[in-house]
């Protein structure tokens, strides 16, 4: 096995700097300023490194941080896992319940964040339910939204004391929006997500077959080409949400009986 600080040069694939020293003795997720051992599952994903890069820019010492991806064995992910307190969870939103379960054995006694788009298969599945699993949500793409202002992170009402809350915002550089739990949070992506979604994807189809374009469908077109760029097996989840029909009916009956003046 490999002594630590090799380790975390291999998992620094952002080029910050690795110090030298030990890790602070912290029995909680957050004391003062300091985490206490995080690990990042899925480094090299575009959440993942998001976070790791968040990490290693509040995180006085680059020691304190572990990381793995697909390119580590399994002895060396489950000996990370020992030496962690608390893992975020950044696999594919289909690999995620799988993982935590090939590891439970190991995460016990431990605070797992994960990342999916939609919260209800993860919260409410009983074989993980012995677990303590947090959930947060990035509402943005890190690589295509550079300002905060434009930044939402989403969590669970009273998940999350004021401390960690704070500590989860400048990680993520961005913004608080707050659900009361799953079921809210999958509801409100019906709509923010597969709805959006799926209206400027046919949006912009429409638009790209005609031969000029205002300044609004310029938008819708380049959204929709935004869109594109991302992981199609995710879009595909999240077109998938339980909750889009109830949004969808709603939307097509006021698509259907839509009169311009009650929108002014």
């Amino acid at each position: 096995m490999r002594d630590r600080a090799a380790i975390v040069r291999d998992c620094n694939p952002l080029g910050f700097l690795a110090y030298e020293g030990s890790s602070p003795s912290v029995s909680t997720i957050f004391k003062g300023n300091k985490m206490n051992k995080p690990l990042v599952v899925g480094y090299k994903g575009e959440i993942g490194s998001f976070i790791l890069n968040g990490l290693l820019r509040v995180m006085p010492k680059a020691l304190d941080i572990w990381c793995v991806d697909i390119n580590e064995t399994e002895e060396e992910t489950e000996e990370r896992i020992k030496v962690s307190d608390v893992i975020f969870i950044c696999v594919p939103m289909e690999k995620t319940l799988d993982w935590i379960k090939k590891h439970k054995s190991l995460l016990e006694g431990k605070i797992l964040i994960e990342q999916c788009s939609l919260k209800e298969l993860i919260c409410n599945d009983e074989r993980i339910k012995d677990l303590n699993v947090k959930s947060m949500h990035i509402l943005f793409r890190p690589s295509g939204t550079p300002l905060k202002e434009d930044r939402r992170l989403a969590l669970f009402d009273g998940q999350f004391d004021e401390e960690t809350t704070r500590q989860l915002l400048d990680i993520t550089d961005s913004n608080l929006v707050t659900y009361s739990d799953a079921e809210e949070h999958d509801k409100e992506m019906a709509i923010q997500q597969a709805l959006v979604h799926r209206t400027i994807l046919l949006l912009g189809e429409e638009l790209g077959n005609c031969k000029g374009s205002t300044y609004v469908s310029k938008k819708i077109v380049e959204l929709a080409n935004r869109v594109k760029k991302g992981n199609v097996g995710l879009y595909q989840a999240i077109q998938d949400n339980r909750h889009l029909d109830e949004g969808l009916g709603r939307f097509l009956k006021g698509f259907d009986g839509f009169e311009l003046k009650k929108h002014f």
